[in-house]
């Protein structure tokens, strides 16, 4: 009677070490899951509070003389360090300007063709478009990344909104900017004067201007820069 009562109380025993131990597991299993959300969550905050893009040098802005007006603006953009791919395709990403006291435009980044002219040819292109592309004397197709500032500045085109995304080579020929990649935003204010009366014809000396580049992931990247006091060389540094 005695071994009986003995095996009985060691399968009891067994029985409650079996499910301490079970609800041990369950317990950490739903710690370590929980463990892992947090890290998920916090990655996905980082990312948010984080913008993926960033300037890649200096804003470079193309000067009307005769007039006294900044008319253009060209900002290098490229991939921040350690941050994911970004999508510009239009619709997904999008460009917003504003001119300070005078007035702005929430979304200027649209996929509408215009024309870039490089040499003796022009190239209709959009803001897709992967490559600066010139057509040589043999009919061939051959890739350039030498339109300057002035080419750049003088895109044209009736439904061109005034703001352009540029791609240079080399790159992967998708929509997506990715470590390497750089790509050239330009603000074309005379087009945008025709659409904010009190930019009609550029910038004056001392106009604030913010150029916001939202992307699909991440924080805006936000570009600031004022229009110096003087504006007596045709081409001018922003910073």
């Amino acid at each position: 009677l005695k071994g009986i009562v003995g095996i009985e109380a060691a399968i009891v025993l067994i029985a409650f070490v079996v499910v301490a131990a079970a609800l041990a597991f369950v317990v950490l299993n739903m710690g370590f899951y929980t463990t892992q959300r947090s890290k998920e969550v916090m990655g996905q905050g980082l990312a948010q509070a984080s913008s993926a893009l960033e300037i890649d040098g200096t804003v470079l802005a193309k000067v009307d003389k005769d007039n006294g007006n900044l008319v253009c603006a060209i900002i290098p953009i490229r991939l921040s360090a350690g941050q994911k791919d970004v999508d510009l395709t239009p619709g997904k990403s999008d460009i917003a300007v504003w001119v300070i006291n005078k007035g702005g435009l929430t979304t200027t980044y649209t996929n509408a063709e215009h024309n870039l002219t490089n040499q003796k040819y022009t190239q209709a292109v959009t803001n897709l478009t992967k490559y600066l592309k010139d057509i040589n004397y043999k009919g061939g197709i051959i890739e350039t990344a030498n339109f300057t500032i002035d080419e750049l500045c003088a895109a044209s085109g009736a439904t061109w909104s005034g703001v352009a995304v540029i791609w240079r080579v080399p790159n992967n020929g998708d929509n997506v900017l990715q470590a390497g990649e750089k790509v050239l935003v330009v603000v074309n204010f005379t087009k945008l004067g025709s659409i904010l009366a009190q930019i009609d014809g550029g910038l004056k000396p001392y106009d604030i201007f913010k150029v916001e580049i939202k992307p699909p992931i991440g924080s805006a990247l936000t570009i600031e820069r004022q229009v110096p006091a003087s504006l007596a060389y045709e081409y001018i540094d922003l910073g």
